[in-house]
């Protein structure tokens, strides 16, 4: 959180996931967020190689699902904000 003038500012990291990307929905969720009123100051589309999604995911390790939820990930690109 940082504070400007007075007012708390909130930072979220937001991962639009490959199938989303698939899909065609990038564009539809983002003018949601603008339509809330949430602003982006950030975005960019990034292949996530397995060493980052190994870091980000690090609390599913040793779980079932996790070498498919990182082979999902580094499928294609993801949009990251």
């Amino acid at each position: 959180m940082a504070c400007n003038g007075g007012v708390i500012l909130e930072r979220t990291l937001v991962i639009l996931k490959p199938d989303t990307v698939n899909r065609a929905l990038v564009g539809k969720i983002l003018a949601r967020f603008e339509q809330k009123g949430l602003k982006i100051i950030a975005m960019k589309m990034q292949h996530l190689d397995a060493q980052t999604l190994n870091v980000h995911y690090s609390h599913h390790k040793g779980k079932p699902f996790f070498n498919g939820l990182v082979k999902f990930m580094s499928s294609i690109p993801s949009v990251i904000m």
